[in-house]
């Protein structure tokens, strides 16, 4: 299965700036909210992007005739 480029980048994102969140928590408040909300965001459009690629998997699958039943 391929994974979308864009749920690609935004997974990147989201970890990169949970990193820098978690570098700073203890260190530099600020940076550590600005980080954090940088990776809520990303982490936001994970989700978004999975629920859509879920979507259209689920929508291609009941696309599919269901022929099973007259076999037999």
């Amino acid at each position: 299965m391929q994974i979308d480029p864009k749920l690609n980048e935004a997974l990147t994102n989201a970890n990169l700036y949970f990193l820098l969140a978690k570098k700073y928590e203890y260190v530099d408040p600020k940076k550590h909210m600005y980080f954090y909300q940088k990776h809520f965001y990303y982490a936001e459009m994970v989700d978004k992007l999975y629920m859509q690629m879920e979507e259209n998997m689920a929508q291609q699958y009941n696309a599919i005739p269901n022929n099973y039943n007259t076999m037999y």
